[in-house]
């Protein structure tokens, strides 16, 4: 994961190296390969590489097409290199074709359209000075970030991080405090796929390019989506579909195994993370590689520990090499810089995941593979109301049935009654029970979040949280005739992989995550729901084709326990402990209820564990901020100018 930043200045101010060069220092910790920058009247580009390609040594980027004049920057994995090199007529080997001249041929050959024809992980933007008009794309479920400030006739700014956009100096720093009633309330992180905690910084979504224009527009559109037209070719019966499901997911995973450095993987014991491990561990097996590199977290203290007792098992007799960071020794470090080294509030929730990035950078690991956004691949909808208003009232039954035949579910039968029941029920009246039960999630939230009522008004949170639930009712994407169903333009899963990525940054790390690839994508939205969901066991495909693979303890493991919560829950008792007892004036004071957080500080109880956190996470980032957007020169790094 390599680190883009630039500008251009439309009103014609003339591009200042500075400004480009404390961009570049805020992306450092993505690029410890290379560091480049190039400015040219009133434009500046600039890539922090971390080379993990062979073609990422075959250019320096930014990249310049010598009879074009295009300037091109990005930060990229293309899996479908072949196709494109035949598509576009390039005459040379795959390795000896840099990402940036193969996006530039795309990008004359099928204007806007370019990036629906990518297959990988990017985020690039292509510069036109003889027609002043910028493009910029990112992939299909936001792996690669892209952060921009827009003001018409004036500037546009843009960088794989908000710190490297509001490093450019004239971007406006005002904060959002509607993402800050987020941080405080945690469940309202993935409100939208656009808003960051800065007014006048945006995230482009997933799935979009955007053109800009010097005339002062701007033009942004979504160019796919997971469900679109039936594909030919799919599976006829049981059997195809369950191996189909399994080359689907070892394409996906071989295709982020293609690097010039090893590539290792996340094992939390689960079943998508151990699917992922098991396809890795055989492919390197068969490709006469060096053992996968894991890397898992355990709670060897807990003897109850199912998570550590299913990474044993699942890493034995396979072709890796464990790495186990257990909870006991996590050190002074992880208490006193943590979340000070955090972007944003959010990423301290995520304590275990830092544990692994850390461990893997530390052995020479940058790119590590895991599980996530597996679960929202098989979701089933209301496919059993949806099978009764077709009157297929027995199928529907037996759907209901196998939705709530869960674990910790009692009687499953009495809840299908009820959702039987439910559909006889005219919309009105889902709409208003829905609109209960979300009022009464909203005012259970409020009640132990620790934002201040000043705050809760200043930013409307009851219509933020309505926002919120309305993005969750509109994720489900239903083919016309119901015969496929994805969830997967969630902006929710798009904060998690986002989060995920900031902090794996930190450590100089690249996520690889093979449930993000879009034909696998593609794939699972057009897999039957009896096959997502049977006897009981979610995502019941993938448990049967990876069963060769994978112990049957963790190919049928029940259960969802983790430890991540026990990490975090150590920080933060260090945290507390080093913490004064007294309640910080500024800059929380503006935000929380005073009197709440200091009952929290004093007596910290399980259930308020949580609120205590975020709210500690936002101190530390409020504190921080000023530093993270006020860069100062930095001579200390190799930075490589590149003359046009």
């Amino acid at each position: 994961m390599s680190g883009i930043a630039g500008f251009i200045h439309f009103d014609g101010e003339p591009a200042q190296g500075g400004d480009l060069a404390r961009m570049l220092d805020a992306l450092s910790q993505r690029g410890p390969d290379r560091l480049t920058l190039h400015c040219a009247a009133n434009a500046g580009f600039a890539k922090a590489l971390l080379a993990t390609t062979p073609e990422a040594l075959c250019e320096t980027q930014p990249w310049k097409h010598p009879e074009s004049g295009c300037w091109i920057v990005s930060d990229s994995r293309l899996d479908n290199r072949p196709d494109l090199i035949a598509d576009l007529r390039i005459n040379r080997a795959a390795d000896e074709v840099g990402d940036a001249e193969l996006l530039h041929a795309a990008w004359q050959r099928w204007g806007t359209s370019c990036a629906d024809r990518l297959r990988g992980d990017f985020a690039f933007v292509i510069w036109n000075p003889a027609t002043h008009e910028l493009y910029a794309a990112r992939d299909p479920m936001g792996v690669r970030p892209l952060a921009f400030h827009w003001q018409a006739r004036e500037r546009f700014v843009f960088g794989s991080s908000v710190d490297a956009v509001l490093a450019h100096g004239r971007v406006p720093t005002d904060i959002d405090e509607g993402r800050v009633a987020d941080a405080l309330m945690e469940e309202t992180e993935g409100i939208d796929l656009t808003s960051t905690f800065y007014r006048s910084v945006k995230r482009l979504p997933p799935a979009s390019w955007l053109l800009v224009c010097s005339n002062g527009l701007i033009r942004q559109e979504r160019y796919w989506l997971p469900v679109g037209k039936r594909p030919s070719g799919l599976p006829r019966n049981e059997d195809e579909w369950v191996e189909a499901q399994h080359e689907q997911l070892d394409h996906a995973v071989k295709r982020r195994l293609r690097s010039q450095r090893p590539v290792g993987s996340m094992l939390s014991g689960g079943l998508d993370s151990s699917s992922v491990v098991a396809l890795a561990s055989r492919a390197c097996f068969m490709d006469g590689r060096p053992p996968l590199p894991v890397y898992s977290a355990t709670n060897q203290a807990d003897q109850t520990c199912t998570e550590t007792r299913s990474i044993k098992e699942m890493l034995a007799n396979r072709h890796c090499k464990p790495f186990l960071i257990d909870l006991a020794s996590i050190d002074a470090w992880q208490a006193g810089e943590w979340w000070n080294l955090c972007m944003e509030p959010f990423d301290g929730s995520i304590t275990l995941a830092s544990c692994l990035y850390r461990a893997a950078s530390s052995h020479g690991i940058v790119s590590l593979m895991d599980g996530i956004p597996a679960d929202n691949l098989f979701v089933t909808g209301r496919y059993a109301r949806r099978l009764f208003w077709q009157g297929s009232i027995l199928r529907a039954w037996q759907v209901a049935v196998d939705q709530w035949s869960l674990p910790g579910i009692d009687h499953p039968r009495r809840q299908a009654l009820r959702v039987l029941a439910g559909c006889l029920a005219p919309e009105a009246v889902h709409k208003l029970r829905a609109q209960w039960l979300a009022a009464n999630e909203f005012q259970a939230l409020l009640a132990n979040a620790l934002g201040s009522q000043e705050l809760k008004q200043r930013v409307n949170m009851r219509k933020r949280y309505r926002r919120y639930r309305s993005s969750l009712g509109n994720s489900h994407i239903w083919h016309p005739l119901d015969e496929a169903l994805s969830s997967m333009t969630a902006p929710y899963i798009t904060a998690g992989i986002e989060r995920f990525n900031r902090v794996a940054s930190i450590f100089g790390v690249e996520p690889r995550p093979p449930f993000a690839d879009r034909d696998l994508i593609e794939f699972q939205s057009w897999v039957p729901i009896g096959l997502r969901l049977r006897e009981g066991h979610p995502k019941w495909i993938l448990r049967k084709a990876m069963s060769s693979l994978l112990p049957d303890k963790i190919a049928w493991r029940a259960d969802k326990s983790h430890i991540g919560w026990a990490f975090n829950q150590a920080v933060l008792a260090r945290q507390l402990k080093a913490a004064a007892s007294t309640i910080p004036e500024q800059p929380l004071a503006q935000w929380v209820d005073e009197r709440k957080l200091a009952s929290a500080i004093r007596n910290p109880r399980e259930g308020s564990s949580s609120n205590l956190a975020a709210a500690w996470r936002l101190l530390m980032w409020a504190r921080n901020r000023s530093s993270a957007s006020s860069f100062k020169e930095n001579d200390s790094h190799d930075v490589r100018p590149e003359n046009s």
